[in-house]
């Protein structure tokens, strides 16, 4: 009898035995939690990764975008070689005391992109076979850029393409009946960055029917830079 209840005890596990196992089970598990969790960890780190790769290739490709465009705008800002420029109107401004001034309005095109930037060249030819030429002014009591501008302000750039837009500026001068005073019979005008000379002989002078004299130079002639749209005035 004794010697059966001693090989009982040999073939049931003992208490220690069990503790071992479930030791190592609960061990099993723990390392198992912490695979998964390192795993759910790598994915969600590789996801923040890859929106952010995504989203930085999104900014920089509309950096580039952008970029690539005023680069391009300014390159071209010199130059407008093959600008087409049609006169659309040269029209009197009415002015104070003995000051005249005159808006010119165009419109350009050009088969390439290019931009326009800066004061158009003026000059006045005068009955006395004389040139007045104008110099530049940035801001006029007819237009050019706005008063409140910064002093060093650029002036605006005007990009130009295949389909025409219409562009202005204006020219300020004295006035009057002075015996050093002449008419001016014509002007020359060109658009800063082309090549193309446009010539006007007459102006149209509100509230009158027809084209009236460009009037009587007695000194002071300047042109404002040149903007878009037809009022003269940069907004």
């Amino acid at each position: 009898m004794e010697k059966t209840m001693a090989t009982i005890n040999q073939l049931a596990p003992s208490t220690v035995d069990l503790l071992d196992e479930e030791a190592l089970i609960k061990e099993a598990r723990v390392l198992s939690r912490r695979r998964r969790r390192r795993r759910g960890l790598l994915v969600i780190t590789l996801v923040t990764v890859a929106c952010l790769i995504v989203a930085g290739v999104d900014r920089f490709s509309r950096a580039t975008a952008s970029s690539g465009h005023n680069d391009a705008l300014a390159a071209a800002a010199v130059t407008c070689p093959s600008a087409r420029v049609k006169l659309l109107g040269v029209t009197s401004i009415p002015g104070a005391a003995v000051t005249a001034g005159i808006l010119v309005r165009a419109s350009v095109s050009s088969s390439v992109s290019c931009a326009m930037s800066g004061y158009p060249t003026f000059e006045a030819r005068l009955t006395n076979l004389s040139t007045a030429v104008a110099g530049d002014q940035r801001t006029g009591i007819f237009g050019g850029l706005p008063y409140s501008s910064k002093a060093n302000a650029a002036s605006p750039r005007i990009l130009v393409t295949s389909h025409s837009r219409v562009v202005s500026f204006t020219v300020a001068f004295f006035s009057g009946n002075g015996p050093t005073c002449r008419r001016i019979n014509s002007v020359e005008m060109m658009l800063p960055g082309s090549r193309l000379n446009v010539t006007a002989r007459t102006m149209r002078e509100g509230g009158l029917i027809g084209s009236q004299p460009l009037g009587i130079y007695c000194g002071y002639l300047s042109v404002t830079p040149l903007v878009k749209g037809s009022s003269g005035r940069a907004s």
